[in-house]
Order: C-alpha cells, then structure tokens, then sequence
C-alpha cells in the first residue's frame, strides 16, 4: 500500500505545512495543478511549539496578508497571538490536499523528476517547493558546549514561560526581537535576568500618532527589493527590539536596566562557571539608539516632502537614557550569580540535510527570487526571498503567489489573471 493513500507520482510536491507552503497550496489550487503538501508534524507546527505561550506578532493584524484570512475593523490594529495565528492557517489548510504526520526524509533529483522517499514509501514529483526549513534549526555558539552542566541550556523555541524555568538567574543571551521580549517577560515576573546584548537595531512602537508598521509600509520598506540592497549586512541582520505584547509597546535596553534587568556586553567565551563579555555594552546601546533616531528621522522627511498632517514629534519615555553602561560585568561566575539557565535567542538557520539537490548554499538555499538554478525546486517562506518583507506574514502571499505562477508556466498550464506581479500585491 502507498504511503497517505497518494499514488506513486504528482505533479507538485510542497514541503512544510506553515504559512509559506500553505500560501503555494492554495495558488496551485487556484491554478489548477495537482499537487500534495507535506507537513511532518501538525498544521503550523513551528507556531504551535517553537514560540513561547504569551507569544504575540509585533506586526499588526492587517499585515497578515494570507488567503482566506478576513480582518475586522476590531481585528486589524490587533497584534494577534500564537494560538490565533494556527487558528489562520488551519483554516486555510482546511480545504487544501495537506498530508500531516508525514515526513519527507530525503529529496533526490532524478533525470525528469524528484524522488521523495517517506517514513513508509516514496513518491515522485515533477515540481518540488521547499516551504520550511529556513529557520528550523537554532544558531548556538560552539562557547555554549563549555559551560558547566548545572546551568540549563534552552533556545527560543524552547522556552515557554518564566513559570516553567528552573530556580537562579536566568541568563538571555542575545538582545533581538525573542531574545528582548522574553526578558521583559521574565522580569515582569520577578524573575532575575541578565541580558547579554548586542548590535541590534531598536524602533519606537508609535511615532508622531501613528504605529511603526504603518510608517514602515507607507515608505515603501517592506517591498524593499532584495536586489536592491547595497549593504549585504541587511540581509542577515536581526529584526529591531519591539512587541506585541499587551497591545503593543517599545523596548528599550535602557528601560529593561531599569525594570531590574542587569545588561552585559556581548557573551564571547564560556569557561565551565566563567563567562566572558566583550566591554561594548555602552556601543550597543549607543547603535541601538541611533537607528531608533535613524528611523524617526526617515519618517519626518517623508512627513515634510509629502505635506501630509501628522502629530507632533514625541519620544516614547522609555527611549529616557540610562547612565549605568559604564559599570557592566566582562566577567561573571555562574555559581556566584546563581544562574540556573542560559536561554540562547541568537537566532535560527536552514536545516536542510533531506535536500540531496546541488542547490545549497552555506545560508540555505541558493536561488533567485524562490527559483533554483535547478529546474523544478523552488523555495518560498525565507527571510529576503524577494523583498525585505518575504520572511513574515506580510510578504509571504506575494512570493508564493508569483512562484507557484512560474510552476504553471513550466508544467504548461495557463494561469488566471492576478493582482499579483513580480513587485508584490499592488
């Protein structure tokens, strides 16, 4: 008998059942293209156990930009949580040929087709669009294998609630999105957290009456095209310090010192109870300021050309300096501090050891805008796909709209009229 009841061979196979593979699903439909999706695990897997239980977008409801998804005028300024955000995606695999609990172990390239070999058989497949894997596997210093077996280890997809750590300290290395809101999240519980920062950018959640995403959109950042980008550090940089949470607010480093949280440099070497940080605490702070001013700045200038009325120019009151940098810790000992855990919010990379195609690249996948060099694998749901906009719910639909219209044109169907093009959803 064959796996999931399938036959032996389709036209398309998807890989990944997130918002991503679910989007191309849905655009093949559309298209008419016999195809099959598959998801390892459940509907949103990553949503449901790689983000923490108060998890909420730090982008409002109206940039979720994914088919069958209805905003509300109650709804739209919503930053929505996890639990709503699966709610969104089964529903949309709800009329779509997903298979879950089925997990693709490898993918081979034949001479016109792809072999997919599962758990309990094989398929074959003329198309193949890789949909998951772009950030599956968490990016840990090799420093971490040496640090003493009495403090717990977790990253960001593992962590759940300040309730579930063990006792002692917690340290939280890495001050991006995840890394800044879950230590306001354990200091807000009374929990001692030390934060070991770094260059990332921060922006103010409001600015002059409007949210942040608001202006972002209307200057046009989100649609920023990939190739357009002259600075390739952008391409890996960590999303700015903002949240969601409770209806939305900045973060600050220097408010976060001021909640309790005792701020580091950043961590660059583990010696069994004995850390190490680089004295940059007060650089950090002074980087993540200047692209807090940078980005108001972008928007009164846009404020002023445009004419258009805007409130008044603000600062948000916890961007207020904070004066104690000078006095960060270089050296700390876990024992003396009491440290019982070490979350690691350094971010996540590709992990692609199924993908047996001469595709990859040492970032994940090479291709251009989602199309490999090899014909039939396509890629879809990573971060800079084709805009800056690509990796989140914002862009995705854009992406997987385009793709799965090059898959049409491959395999010789003729596809609807969209609103779609290769710049995105006008």
């Amino acid at each position: 008998m064959h796996p999931t009841g399938l036959s032996t061979a389709v036209d398309v196979a998807v890989v990944g059942g997130g918002q991503a593979g679910l989007t191309t699903s849905y655009y093949l439909q559309a298209f008419g293209i016999e195809h099959v999706l598959f998801e390892r695990d459940r509907i949103g897997e990553s949503w449901r156990s790689a983000r923490w239980d108060s998890f909420t977008l730090v982008t409002p409801d109206w940039m979720t930009r994914v088919p069958t998804h209805r905003l509300s005028p109650r709804s739209a300024a919503d930053f929505i949580s996890r639990d709503a955000i699966v709610a969104v995606l089964e529903q949309l695999a709800s009329e779509l040929p997903v298979r879950t609990g089925v997990d693709v172990i490898s993918v081979v390239a034949g001479s016109n087709h792809f072999r997919l070999q599962l758990l309990d058989g094989e398929i074959a497949a003329r198309v193949v669009v890789v949909a998951g894997g772009g950030q599956r596997r968490p990016r840990i210093p090799d420093c971490a294998h040496r640090l003493a077996a009495s403090v717990c280890q977790l990253d960001a997809s593992r962590y759940r609630s300040p309730s579930d750590m063990p006792d002692g300290a917690v340290l939280v290395v890495g001050s991006g999105q995840s890394g800044a809101q879950i230590t306001e999240e354990l200091a807000a519980a009374g929990r001692e957290v030390l934060l070991a920062t770094s260059k990332v950018a921060r922006v103010p959640r409001r600015y002059r009456g409007r949210d942040i995403h608001e202006w972002s959109v209307e200057l046009g950042l989100y649609d920023q095209p990939t190739s357009q980008v002259t600075d390739k550090r952008q391409l890996t940089e960590a999303h700015p310090m903002l949240s969601g949470a409770g209806g939305g607010h900045t973060i600050a480093l220097q408010q976060l010192a001021r909640s309790g949280v005792r701020l580091l440099g950043r961590l660059v070497d583990v010696d069994g109870s004995t850390l190490q940080f680089k004295p940059d605490l007060v650089d950090n702070l002074q980087y993540a300021d200047a692209r807090a001013t940078e980005f108001r700045d972008s928007v009164d200038r846009y404020i002023l050309q445009s004419g258009i009325d805007a409130a008044a120019r603000d600062i948000d009151p916890v961007e207020q300096p904070w004066a104690g940098a000078d006095d960060a810790q270089v050296t700390l000992d876990t024992r003396a501090e009491h440290i019982g855990a070490v979350i690691w919010t350094t971010g996540f990379g590709p992990d692609l050891e199924w993908l047996h195609v001469p595709v990859r690249s040492a970032t994940g996948i090479a291709h251009t805008k989602g199309v490999t060099a090899f014909p039939g694998l396509y890629v879809v749901g990573y971060p800079w796909l084709s805009t800056r906009g690509s990796g989140i719910l914002y862009g995705v639909d854009a992406d997987a709209c385009r793709i799965a219209q090059h898959i049409a044109a491959a395999l010789g169907h003729a596809t609807p009229m969209t609103d779609r093009d290769e710049g995105g959803i006008q």
